[in-house]
């Protein structure tokens, strides 16, 4: 079928003017090749948002499910100026699939989603006592003046820049952020610092001396308040990245067995034993934990701060690669019954929906999974 063919069929569809012959047509086109990817050249590239909608509009009035579900508001593939037939595909798991049985069995799937990840952290203050930050969550109402800290909300702790004189640079509080949260901190200095999921930050409660220096795991991205008089520095296992006027983004969750350093703004030395690079924005270094060989490469700005702007960005990732992201972000454990699947994955989502509806995309790559609890099994490829 000719793409032009197939535009035609689509809009035929969608405005119900498609005679069951052409519905005919559309299904058997869609069951001979639903993963391959063409190129349909859209009138606008605001396209792709209109085909959407209208397609789950679609599917809820003929199958007769109500809108219990908050629809993908960004397919899982990407598109400019022209859309891709993939697009179509992967929403034709729901709209041409002839099976309404199959399509309320997915349904039925969302009594046991998985929401995703929200505002919240535990801070970890200088004596050991904990505290429970986040939405929804009671907080002591003197905790304000508490070891620096200046305000709170459900999804930021600001600390002053002293406390009367009583705050030590000897005294250390960390904040971490379990799986399925993501925090906001503001450094006595002013710096502010963005957590991602499954990530700490240790940090002292009043910077003095020849530099200012605190510890992360996980993933953060820091706008740092340049003091050339007192640095500031990023300290990540042998790793020490220090600020020259930057804001950048450090990677450094264990399971990825490589720290990636990220400049935006500014500039960054990352040093590691003996050592050290410069980078500039757009660049980005990375380094093997096993072996802490260093290499600078031109960054994919747009994947490295998609986790803060709300989003999952795939260019060219591994199943692996994505399945990590989304178990720190749904709080889920990923069992593989056998290898890895060797598929990948391009493409963006929005971080606030649903585990199932993101998890429509290994169904569209035609990867076999099942969950039970917190738990995804993956099955053999």
């Amino acid at each position: 079928m000719q793409i032009e063919e197939l535009e035609i069929l689509v809009h035929k569809y969608l405005n119900g003017t498609a005679t069951q012959s052409e519905i005919q047509l559309l299904n058997q086109w869609y069951e001979q090749e639903q993963l391959v990817n063409k190129v349909w050249e859209a009138d606008s590239s605001d396209e792709e948002r209109v085909i959407k909608t209208e397609m789950f509009e679609v599917i809820r009035n003929r199958t007769g499910i109500p809108p219990v579900r908050q629809p993908v508001r960004r397919l899982w593939f990407s598109l400019s100026a022209a859309a891709s037939v993939l697009l179509i595909v992967c929403a034709g798991l729901y709209f041409y699939m002839p099976n309404r049985k199959a399509v309320l069995q997915e349904a039925s799937l969302l009594s046991n989603d998985a929401l995703p990840g929200s505002n919240g952290a535990i801070l970890t203050l200088a004596n050991g006592q904990k505290i429970q930050l986040g939405k929804g969550v009671k907080i002591k109402p003197d905790i304000e003046n508490t070891d620096g800290i200046k305000k709170y909300g459900d999804s930021i702790v600001v600390y002053g820049s002293s406390k009367g004189g009583q705050t030590s640079d000897s005294e250390y509080n960390t904040i971490t952020t379990p799986n399925g949260k993501q925090f906001h901190i503001v450094l006595p200095d002013g710096t502010k610092v963005f957590m991602n999921a499954a990530s700490s930050l240790q940090y002292p409660l009043a910077f003095s001396g020849a530099e200012r220096l605190v510890k992360l795991t996980g993933e953060a991205y820091f706008e740092v308040v340049h003091n050339k008089q007192m640095p500031f520095k990023v300290q990540v296992n042998k790793l020490v990245i220090e600020d020259i006027g930057t804001e950048f983004n450090i990677n450094s969750y264990n399971d990825n067995g490589v720290i990636a350093v990220t400049v935006l703004e500014g500039s960054a030395k990352v040093q590691v034993n003996n050592k050290a690079v410069i980078l500039t924005p757009g660049q980005q270094a990375l380094t093997r934990t096993e072996n802490d060989q260093m290499m600078v490469q031109s960054a994919d700005t747009e994947s490295v701060l998609a986790w803060k702007n709300g989003l999952f960005h795939f260019n060219d990732a591994s199943i692996d690669l994505v399945l990590k992201q989304l178990a720190r972000w749904y709080d889920l454990e990923v069992i593989y019954e056998g290898s890895i699947p060797k598929k990948t994955i391009d493409g963006e989502i929005y971080r606030d929906v649903k585990f199932s509806e993101v998890f429509m995309i290994l169904k569209a790559l035609q990867i076999n999974y099942r969950i039970e609890g917190r738990k995804v099994f993956i099955a053999a490829s």
